[in-house]
């Protein structure tokens, strides 16, 4: 009994397992790829498209995944020392999202 309003406290409701059914499973003989299906990604045969300083429209909720998966994009192309990536999840004028690829600034070497 919970102290506070007296009511019983709920069981907990177990889900039964759904069961396989034996004669849908079948045995093949394919070879193992030897890789993930898709490696690289599904978006980078459009990020490598883009040039730095365009960017994607997509609708808000689509924002942070395109802007995640970007990034994981610039990391396995190393090219993590030269681009980055900022997103805005409503763009004035239209709603809709944007994801941006951006060349980062050079940095200036100290002079001793």
């Amino acid at each position: 009994m919970n102290a506070f309003d007296q009511a019983k406290p709920r069981r907990k409701v177990h889900k039964t397992v759904k069961s396989i059914d034996v004669e849908l499973i079948t045995i093949k003989n394919d070879p193992f790829p030897g890789q993930r299906a898709c490696p690289e990604g599904k978006y980078a045969e459009l990020f490598s498209k883009m040039k730095p300083g365009q960017c994607l429209s997509c609708e808000p909720d689509e924002v942070q995944p395109l802007g995640a998966a970007m990034r994981k994009w610039i990391a396995s192309q190393d090219k993590a020392d030269k681009l980055e990536v900022r997103t805005m999840s409503r763009f004035p004028g239209d709603s809709r999202g944007r994801v941006w690829l951006i060349a980062k600034e050079a940095k200036l070497r100290k002079v001793a």
